[in-house]
């Protein structure tokens, strides 16, 4: 190994976890560190890292405090800490952590003597236990929040997004509501990632533009927090929050002279933490630069979540007759000034797959019974179904809708087809596993066209269905695009696994600020290593793409309708 060879070190911390990922100047992987909070921190008694109380999900500060010194400590173990030329990272979005002006204080004048708990337990923070991204409590403040802005639409205007419960302007209003003690000793406001920027810079460290947008109170198109809303939860609220946004790509400060002192580290830069999915997309992002292609990327998980960049902001209309389709969440780019990405999810995934694969091939069938099923030509156009076990967000609908195409239908679709609802699908026209694949990601494509996106050339996907052969193929003839996936360069092919991106986006970040980056040819690649890739793992069937095409506008008819009958509560029985 190249002994003096510069590190750069990308952190997230999800849920149950923070993990660290170490690169060369080569965007190799030296190393990867992972904390287990539930396993390393019994003492909190989280369950997998929260507390659940009902609709309230909140975790631990100092919690999340711990796992920063005991990485950093393996980090020194390890020998690599002292390498580290440059950090960045990201973590869980919409949670905010409250700092005294104690705290504050302490922040700025850490004993390295002493850990990070013993000197912030005490009186650092105003709430011990902080909102997380779980949260569903403040239904009563979104509503607030919207009609002050003039409705839903006109917050989606301003923000990015209509209100929802876990973004972090409703978490606030909340907690000013009903701890209006505890809000009076608030003096600032980190999200959760800017909070672990904090504790590394011994600062309270500036939120990033596209964590940012994940709090309802940001104003997108100005790239500042909105004065309006946020007077409208406390006049103070701006100034807590920190007047300066910034992009994930600006340095805030150098490594706290703790950490040097304590485990050996040099006194870096810090670049901006941002939010993990957007940090993800950004390093998803520097290895479709490397493979020619834009990027999308798939998250295939118990939930589903789209990620896509756009040119322009789609929220421009002030009119709510030409404001149709404020779904979804539109971001800040974390590295790009003037773009944005749209983030899309939906609840029904993996869980929704499962329930098909149970109901309709026994509960004994095995997902390779599930891909036979399902690897058959496409349904659409003379049968579609659409699966809402819980109740989904895009579109909002609750239940399992199924219909086939007839002359006799009582449902017109905008080609003039005729469709009828029914109870069960006949043999001649398919089953529900196809089914299923087909309407998932035919309502990508539906919800990617109304953010007037420009035309994708690639897509990433990941997470565990991504591994299905039958999903990998439906989503390249839905989306017309070949499909890739992730994994790690060895030298008998390409590893595919689930890889650490958040953390991976945070240390390219990281590496791309530093002068050394541009010497990274002097410095020989290191044997040990490995790389982070894309692989193309299949291309669109071109007659299935066109099938598929033809019968969206139909499909989008019939999903609507799906989601006006759920609203009456006219469905059929799961």
């Amino acid at each position: 190994m190249y002994s003096n060879e510069p590190l750069f070190l990308g952190l997230d911390l999800s849920t149950q976890q923070l993990k660290g990922v170490l690169i060369n100047c080569h965007k190799q992987v030296v190393d990867e560190i992972t904390v287990s909070l539930v396993d390393e921190f019994p003492e909190f008694a989280t369950t997998n890292g929260r507390y659940v109380d009902g609709d309230v999900v909140t975790a631990p500060v100092l919690m999340w405090v711990a796992a920063v010194d005991t990485l950093m400590a393996r980090l020194a173990a390890s020998g690599f800490a002292q390498r580290i030329c440059g950090i960045s990272g990201a973590a869980q979005q919409h949670g905010s952590v409250y700092w005294r002006q104690q705290g504050v204080e302490a922040l700025q004048q850490l004993d390295s003597k002493l850990s990070l708990r013993q000197q912030l337990e005490d009186s650092a923070f105003a709430v011990l236990n902080s909102p997380i991204w779980e949260d569903s409590s403040t239904g009563k403040q979104c509503r607030e929040l919207e009609q002050h802005a003039g409705g839903a639409w006109m917050l989606a205007h301003i923000t990015g997004s209509t209100a929802f419960e876990r973004f972090t302007g409703p978490q606030i209003a909340k907690l000013k509501e009903t701890q209006p003690d505890a809000w009076s000793t608030v003096s600032r406001i980190s999200l959760v990632s800017s909070f672990i920027a904090s504790l590394l810079i011994g600062n309270v460290a500036p939120i990033d533009c596209s964590d940012a947008t994940g709090t309802n109170i940001y104003d997108v198109q100005k790239k500042e927090w909105s004065q309006e809303l946020c007077d409208f939860i406390d006049p103070r609220l701006k100034q807590v929050l920190g007047a300066r946004v910034v992009m994930a790509t600006s340095t805030v400060g150098q490594l706290s002279p703790y950490f040097a002192q304590r485990y050996g580290m040099a006194q870096c830069p810090v670049v901006a933490f941002t939010g993990d999915n957007p940090s993800a997309f950004a390093g998803f992002e520097s290895l479709f630069a490397t493979a020619g292609h834009s990027a999308a990327v798939i998250s295939l998980g118990t939930s589903d979540t789209v990620l896509f960049p756009l040119s322009a902001y789609p929220y421009v209309a002030t009119d709510p007759l030409k404001f149709q389709h404020p779904d979804g969440h539109v971001l800040q780019h974390p590295t790009k000034t003037n773009e944005y990405v749209a983030m899309l999810c939906y609840k029904n995934g993996s869980l929704a797959r499962d329930w098909v694969r149970e109901r309709s091939l026994g509960a004994s069938s095995s997902w390779v019974d599930f891909s036979s099923a399902a690897n058959i030509q496409p349904m659409v156009p003379n049968a579609l179904g659409f699966y809402y076990l819980a109740t989904e967000i895009l579109p909002y609908a609750k239940g399992v809708f199924r219909f086939e195409k007839c002359s006799e239908g009582d449902l017109v679709c905008p080609s003039g087809a005729k469709y009828k609802q029914v109870e069960a699908f006949s043999a001649i026209n398919g089953n529900d596993a196809r089914a299923i694949i087909e309407s998932q990601f035919m309502s990508m494509c539906v919800d990617y066209r109304r953010k007037e996106a420009g035309a994708l050339t690639g897509v990433a996907i990941t997470g565990g269905a991504s591994r299905n052969q039958a999903i990998q193929q439906a989503i390249s003839d839905i989306l017309g695009v070949p499909v890739f996936a992730a994994g790690i360069q060895t030298n008998k092919g390409v590893d595919k696994q689930a890889l650490a991106m958040p953390a991976y986006g945070g240390a390219i970040r990281a590496l791309n600020q530093l002068d050394t980056a541009v010497n990274s040819s002097s410095k020989p690649k290191t044997d040990s290593a490995v790389s982070y890739v894309l692989e193309r793992i299949c291309s669109p069937n071109n007659n299935n793409h066109a099938v598929y095409a033809q019968a969206l506008a139909d499909f989008e008819f019939l999903r609507d309708f799906a989601s006006r009958t759920s609203s009456t509560k006219q469905t059929l029985a799961i």
